[in-house]
């Protein structure tokens, strides 16, 4: 009965309550000291993950000094003879030639791959040029990138595919695949701009960019999609070396059902609900340059994890697009349901105001 009474008592509930603003006050500056010497050991933790980072590219560093240093003395002759070999007109004219008398294939859209785009010589020197993997990014043994131009590294893959990125491509080819795809891109127009818009759309100088060397080994994945829609038309240089096999190329897929893509980034149909059929394979062939529209259908690669342990994919790749200005203002030219379809994707759920204004998505 006394249990009973104490429990209901308000003397009993105020001396819990003192009890525990007592422990409370007592426990404030413990919680405090606990609070800090928590930070303490994030900003230790945070300050060894950097020291590691740092010291692991230190590291890298000095590596690709010294090989670096090892690879010029070995070039030396190579350097030298580069001024003959790099002739611009000559290689502009084999270039044009050779993207001249590509065939056009419209299955699954439009595309050429064109042949012996190099002159032979200078395909030889591209892959003379080709900076170790030491020189590649390190994030992923699998899928390695080094975009050009390049800053450091040898001096031989500096000068020659910092020719490569800023007058083959840039120069030489670009105008060259702008010309050959000059029908298929009037109907591209009609359908990322709309008729009227056309003219505009021809007005747009284009420009070549976003260019890289690409290391793909076994196990590598790369789903069916599109590439962003600012990108016209993507090239792709297979660097094949002697000796490598054809199989594992790029593959070309039908899109049932296909549409466009409402926003401005990568595509991958699968993702929107559609169905990718695969069409062909382009064989990864030395000297060989497949070029496509950015239109319709997909693409993607694949090297199976059991395709051996020395299967290396070296490929140099670069888009042509409008230049930024000039396709910030058509855009922002566009009526209301066609800009939306240049919006970030990030903004799909967000205001029909916010979409409205997303012009930026050409940048």
């Amino acid at each position: 009965m006394l249990k009973r009474l104490l429990g209901h008592s308000p003397l009993v509930t105020r001396i819990r309550g003192a009890w525990q603003r007592d422990a409370d006050v007592a426990l404030k500056p413990l919680r405090k000291e606990i609070r800090r010497l928590s930070r303490e050991v994030e900003a230790l933790h945070a300050e060894l993950r950097d020291t590691s980072i740092r010291a692991a590219r230190g590291d890298r560093y000095a590596s690709q000094l010294r090989l670096r240093e090892e690879i010029d003395a070995r070039q030396q002759d190579q350097l030298a003879s580069l001024p003959t070999l790099l002739d611009e007109s000559r290689i502009g004219r084999h270039i044009s030639q050779a993207i001249g008398s590509a065939t056009m294939h419209t299955d699954p859209f439009e595309h050429i791959v064109v042949e012996h785009v190099l002159p032979p010589e200078v395909y030889e020197l591209v892959l003379a040029a080709m900076p170790p993997e030491e020189f590649f990014d390190d994030h992923d043994p699998i899928k390695r990138n080094l975009v050009l131009p390049i800053n450091f590294g040898p001096a031989l893959a500096r000068h020659v595919w910092n020719f490569v990125d800023g007058t083959v491509a840039a120069r030489l080819i670009r105008p060259a695949i702008v010309a050959k795809f000059h029908e298929p891109l009037q109907q591209h127009y009609d359908t990322v701009f709309g008729s009227p818009f056309r003219a505009q759309a021809n007005a747009m100088p284009h420009v070549s960019g976003s260019g890289r060397l690409m290391l793909r080994r076994r196990g590598y994945h790369l789903p069916p999609h599109r590439d962003p829609k600012r990108s016209l038309l993507t090239c792709l240089l297979y660097l094949a070396r002697p000796g490598d096999s054809e199989t594992h190329g790029t593959q070309l897929f039908r899109v049932l059902d296909d549409r466009e893509a409402s926003y401005k980034q990568t595509y991958y149909p699968e993702a929107d609900g559609a169905r990718c059929e695969l069409v062909t394979v382009v064989p990864f062939r030395p000297n060989t340059m497949l070029v496509f529209l950015n239109s319709r259908g997909a693409h993607g690669a694949t090297i199976p994890a059991d395709a051996g342990e020395s299967v290396e994919r070296y490929s140099y790749q670069f888009y042509v697009a409008p230049e930024n200005a000039a396709l910030g203002t058509l855009i922002r030219r566009l009526p209301p349901e066609r800009r939306v379809m240049w919006q970030n994707k990030n903004r799909l759920a967000g205001a029909p105001s916010e979409q409205g204004r997303e012009w930026s998505a050409a940048r």
